[in-house]
């Protein structure tokens, strides 16, 4: 059982990592023109992968203390769902939308996570969960549904598998941290092999735009902020909390990118998305407030 200190330094670092994740949005926004979507994503991998890896090495660790894990299936599945995240996301967008399509990539992660999570892990699910986790997805159906239309299946299938690789990552990453891995180890190791995988989309849409000033400034942030440290603190939290809990506290994420969306590009909120809003706030309260109580599943399993 972790101390409830333990658990609330975990809590707030996971919805600290939620909150840099949701600045990825407003970030991109202020990338050159012709910066292709699934170019911005590589980079974003790929510079964070990197210097984490630098960071590892400057630590004292070796090039093998980051591959080691990719000889395990639990690394290879870390690896897999950040990469698999990236072209999955920004391909169902583009066909299902960009309302429906982040409801569905970001509303799905902590489902998933929870049914993987008790189907492999066998982390069963608590009544406590479910009920924060239905609230913030609810909240977040109002708030990205506003004047959604429904998309095509096969968009909201992509999507859905974005969600399912963020599960992916989370899950691996856990079961790496319990095996004794450095929680920064882990995201290099995970991010790297990403990186390796997708890479050469970005090589074939052309990075042009992130040699020019703004378009590095742009990359590097993306990379150091939104993956790198963001990453750092999520696991980091990731090891003192159950993977369903952490994967609903990152639903900071979608808070976090509409209040800047508002304030840094103007955009407008429908009253009926603000109570949207309201919902993933009080849907994260409540499951932060336990998760930082208890830390584990001590509460009442589900079924």
């Amino acid at each position: 059982m972790n101390h409830p200190p333990m658990a609330k330094a975990a809590t707030g670092s996971v919805l600290l990592g939620g909150m840099l994740f949701g600045t990825a949005g407003v970030a991109s926004a202020f990338a050159p023109a012709g910066a292709h979507p699934l170019t911005v994503g590589a980079m974003r991998l790929t510079i964070g992968a990197l210097a984490l890896s630098v960071f590892v090495l400057v630590r004292g660790g070796t090039v093998g203390s980051i591959v080691r894990p990719w000889r395990s299936r639990a690394g290879i599945l870390a690896a897999v769902g950040a990469a698999a995240y990236q072209p999955f996301f920004f391909a169902g967008v583009a066909r299902a939308g960009v309302p429906l399509g982040t409801l569905v990539a970001v509303g799905s992660a902590p489902v998933f996570t929870g049914l993987l999570g008790w189907a492999w892990r066998r982390e069963r699910p608590t009544a406590n969960w479910a009920l924060a986790t239905t609230i913030c997805v609810a909240g977040l159906a109002l708030l990205t549904g506003a004047g959604a239309q429904v998309g095509s299946l096969d968009g909201i299938a992509l999507t859905a598998g974005a969600g399912a690789s963020i599960a992916c990552y989370t899950l691996a990453a856990k079961t790496l941290l319990e095996a004794g891995a450095d929680a920064i180890g882990v995201c290099a190791s995970a991010f790297l092999l990403g990186a390796i995988a997708v890479l050469p989309i970005a090589l074939g849409q052309g990075i042009g735009w992130a040699l020019t000033g703004s378009g590095a400034a742009i990359a590097l942030y993306l990379g150091l902020a939104t993956m790198g440290v963001a990453n750092i603190l999520y696991t980091r939290g990731l090891l003192h909390l159950p993977a369903a809990t952490a994967a609903t506290l990152g639903l900071a994420d979608p808070v976090t990118a509409t209040l800047l969306g508002v304030l840094v590009l103007g955009q407008v909120v429908t009253p009926l998305g603000w109570l949207g809003f309201l919902g993933v706030v009080v849907g994260l309260v409540l499951q932060g407030a336990w998760a930082a109580r208890t830390g584990r599943h001590e509460e009442l399993p589900l079924g």
